[in-house]
Order: C-alpha cells, then structure tokens, then sequence
C-alpha cells in the first residue's frame, strides 16, 4: 500500500491534546495547511485550535471534546487520517469511521489499528548524551516531540520546510492583558518578567510555591523589573501562595480570572524573560525567541531539547529521575526531590545571564 500522500487526498489530522506538543506540531500542521489547503481538516480541543485563529483559511476546524467520546461519523470522509497526538482512541475512532489510510505512532497498542505505523527509535541500555537514566529496551529513546512529528510527516512524503513554531498574538487578547496589567501598575509597554507560577494540585511538574517565592526575591537583587505571575484556570492557588510569600520582588499577580491561552500567548511574547517549568507555557516562550529559565523535573529532558540557545535549562541529577510521574509517589526527604533540589540562587543566576545576553 502507498504510504505517501497524494494530491487528491482528503486528509484529517489529529492534533495533539497537550499545549506543548501543539506548540511543538505547528510546524507540521502548517507545512500540512500549506500543501493541502480546504482538503486539510484539523481536529483538536477547542482551546488549542482557538490559537490558530485567523491562519490557515482554507482549512477546516473539527473541535473534538476532551471529555467526550469521539464520533466516528464526524470522522467519514476522509482518505487519510494523520495522528499527531498518542491516544488510543483517535486511532480507534479513524478506524471505526472507515478512513482507509490511518498514520500515526506506533504505541500504547494501537499499531494494530493502523496502516501507516511510525516506530520511534528504542534505547539500547545506555544513557544518550549524559543525560537521565539508563534506559532498557523496549522503552523509547526520549527525543523532541517536534522532531518525531517532522519525521512522521517526512515518512510520509511531506516536506517539512521550516522547523520553529510560529504563533500569533491576537489583538483582542493583547488589549485585555495590557488592560490587566495598566490596573496592577504597570505601563503599557513596560518590561516585565513573565513567571508561570501556577501548577495542578500536586503536579510533579510544579515547583514548590515557597522556592519559587524565594527564586524571586533572590532575582530581584540583580533584576529590577516586575515579575508577571501567570497560572492557568485551576493552577490559581499554586500562584496565589508563591505571590504571598514573596518579600522583595515587585509582584503582579494575574489570577482572577486565570490567564486564557490568547492571553498567555500575547504575555510570553511581550516578556523580557519568562522563568517557567518544563511545561506547555514553556513553548509559548519559544516560538517568539523569548529568554527563558526552564525548571525541569520529572519530564526526561530530551523530549524537549530542540529550543533555542537563549532557553536556559535547569534540573538536578537524582536517583528516582526522570520518572514521568503526574504525582510523586514518594515521602519524606525524598518527595518531589527533583524539584526541591534546584536552588534559587541558580534560577537567579540564570534569569540574570538570560537578560544580559539579550
């Protein structure tokens, strides 16, 4: 069977449900949307899709519920269907809706369900790079999500001419963050520093809000602007404690109403510096070359090593890491080590040599 698109195809594609790996898969969405025009249909959250307003014209939108099953009679149609996110139930809702040609990577047990399955490379026992634990086959070598949806797309006859994000700041969403920030104090076009401070209950992704606190105030010594802290609609309280902590920085608490994504974008845009953890924000920052200081964790930090030379990463080296856990399983010392080990004086030092470069 041909595994390479043609011209006439009508091709659906899955997006990716996860903010960072969007952000990350633009790039191959757009080289699709360039190529395929009104024969492209791109399926995804609402919230997601919501950031590619205004692009791609001839291109249709299928908002899918994150709640919701699919139905896989929105489905028929199409002649290729292209998954670009993991779940198992994308790749059994293209099957079950008839689409004779379904792509997509070669996990979690859903090869069986497609004709076009991507295997990612596997780790042969040893450490690439230096870099997070030794690894035993089966399991996949950790790689940039955005490179292993270009190889997909290559794989299957697409040219993939430019490899960097590309976001839009939309000007609805920039009037209301400046309208935010002239009420907290700030001028329009003052510089700031973005921090995403903001975090799920519990999330092995946060950083503790009494560090992050601490991490600012020591910025603060070297660093005269304000510190925007940013959360998400349910990362409020997480904000709102590293807020009342901090005792020296100039803070601007934006979480009443959480930050939308339009917002978000418009912010790591404007920012002089964004401090954030290995997190979706954290592609926001990248796709407009903003410096940033990432504080990385539980996530292997190989699965998001392709960014710029301007984006600072900082993690400490422990035993149980990197282990991918949503929440720590651990207690005592041990808990949410990996995290509680990256000092704030060293996020200082980062945030300081990411402004002076610029």
């Amino acid at each position: 069977m041909n595994g390479r698109l043609s011209d006439s195809d009508r091709v659906l594609v899955r997006t990716p449900s996860w903010l960072g790996d969007f952000v990350m898969a633009e790039p191959v969405m757009r080289a699709l949307c360039e190529w395929g025009g009104e024969r492209i249909t791109l399926a995804g959250p609402p919230r997601l899709l919501e950031l590619l307003d205004g692009r791609f014209a001839a291109a249709r939108r299928m908002p899918i519920s994150e709640r919701e099953p699919d139905d896989p009679r929105s489905w028929r149609g199409f002649d290729f269907a292209i998954l670009l996110n993991g779940s198992f139930r994308s790749a059994w809702t293209a099957f079950t809706a008839g689409i004779p040609l379904r792509a997509g990577f070669a996990r979690g047990g859903r090869s069986v369900l497609l004709t076009h399955a991507f295997v990612p490379a596997r780790e042969c026992g040893g450490v690439p790079a230096h870099v997070g634990r030794a690894g035993r086959y089966p399991r996949y070598l950790p790689r940039p999500f955005g490179q292993a949806c270009v190889e997909l797309a290559t794989w299957l006859g697409l040219t993939v001419r430019e490899r960097t994000p590309r976001l839009t700041v939309f000007s609805r969403a920039r009037d209301a963050a400046n309208q935010r920030l002239a009420q907290a104090g700030l001028a329009i076009g003052e510089p700031f520093v973005l921090v995403n401070a903001g975090a799920r209950p519990d999330s092995t992704k946060g950083f503790p809000p009494d560090r992050f606190a601490s991490a600012l105030d020591a910025c603060a010594a070297n660093i005269a602007l304000p510190f925007v802290l940013a959360c998400g609609p349910g990362e409020e309280e997480n904000a709102r404690r590293a807020a009342a902590l901090v005792r020296r920085a100039r803070i601007v608490l934006l979480d009443e109403p959480a930050v939308g994504l339009p917002e978000l974008v418009f912010l790591s845009s404007a920012a002089r510096l964004a401090i954030t953890t290995d997190s979706g924000p954290r592609h926001l920052a990248q796709a407009f070359e903003t410096p940033t200081v990432v504080l990385c964790g539980p996530t292997d930090p190989r699965h998001t090593a392709e960014h710029p030379a301007n984006v600072h990463v900082l993690r400490e080296r422990v035993p149980c890491g990197p282990c991918h856990r949503e929440i720590c399983p651990l207690t005592g010392e041990r808990h949410h080590v990996c995290m509680k080990s990256i000092e704030p004086d060293a996020i200082a030092r980062a945030a300081k040599a990411n402004l002076v470069a610029q």
